[in-house]
């Protein structure tokens, strides 16, 4: 009996750690910790959909913050694959079920599965080679359009925010580029959430520096009220706009270099 007390005592003073890295996730070593921790406390109890989520979102800051390429593609795939599998579990679909399947299946109740599995591929396939980027921009589409046919608002205008930046940076030999789209989409986001800083910061690298759109005024106002802005206390977003700041901070440095004629 002792020793299940003396476990139950461990679980919970891991879970509170877990817990205070999570406030902090912004700092990578707090992340890899949080990881970590997460890691073994699904191994204890798989199939935590809350904890599978939370370490997906781990690795995907981590990846936002690696400075070596394999390195961010590694992380964004790890975090895809961990929301993939459980979808697939939840469906109680085999093994080897396709992407289409899963994202056919899925409803809004998964959704935090659903989003953060598109999020995550679709960082990795900004990163990828050509040739796997062009082979994943399909899947890619299809979970962001099962996710805005759901609940495109979810996690701050998410959806809107992911085809902003979709319809500027989509090569235009899909056809598929419109950066009028793009803007109407930021704008979407931005009256869902306008606190959500990384909007913002998308927002300006994605639709204000591109070649078609070249707008100095608009890039310099969003960066620099995301520098202005406070990053706030909200569990859900607070340690991702301190994380838009430092992006926020870096692109304004590069305003030469995008813009430069």
């Amino acid at each position: 009996m002792w020793r299940i007390v003396a476990l139950i005592g461990i679980l919970w003073a891991q879970t509170e750690e877990w817990q205070s890295l999570w406030e902090v996730r912004d700092n990578p070593e707090s992340a890899a910790k949080a990881i970590e921790l997460l890691e073994k406390a699904l191994a204890a109890q798989p199939h935590d959909m809350d904890k599978i989520v939370r370490l997906a979102r781990l690795y995907y800051l981590l990846g936002e913050q690696s400075e070596k390429k394999d390195q961010r593609l590694e992380r964004y795939d790890r975090a895809y694959k961990l929301c993939r599998e459980e979808l697939r579990h939840r469906l109680g679909l085999g093994a080897k079920a396709s992407d289409e399947e899963i994202i056919k299946k899925t409803s809004a109740d998964l959704m935090p599965l659903l989003y953060w599995a598109g999020a995550s591929i679709a960082r990795w396939g900004k990163y990828a080679p050509f040739a796997q980027k062009v082979q994943a921009r399909s899947t890619i589409r299809a979970y962001w359009d099962r996710i805005y046919e759901l609940q495109p608002d979810y996690f701050f205008g998410g959806a809107y925010r992911f085809f902003g930046g979709y319809y500027a940076l989509v090569p235009a030999i899909t056809g598929e580029q419109d950066v009028k789209k793009s803007r109407e989409m930021f704008e979407k986001a931005l009256s869902v959430a306008p606190d959500y800083l990384e909007t913002k910061v998308l927002y300006a690298e994605a639709y204000a520096a591109h070649g078609k759109v070249r707008d100095v005024e608009l890039f310099r106002r969003l960066l620099k009220e995301v520098q202005a802005a406070d990053p706030g206390t909200h569990p859900e977003y607070a340690a991702e706009n301190r994380l838009a700041k430092k992006k926020a901070e870096a692109l304004l440095a590069k305003e030469k270099e995008l813009f430069e004629d």
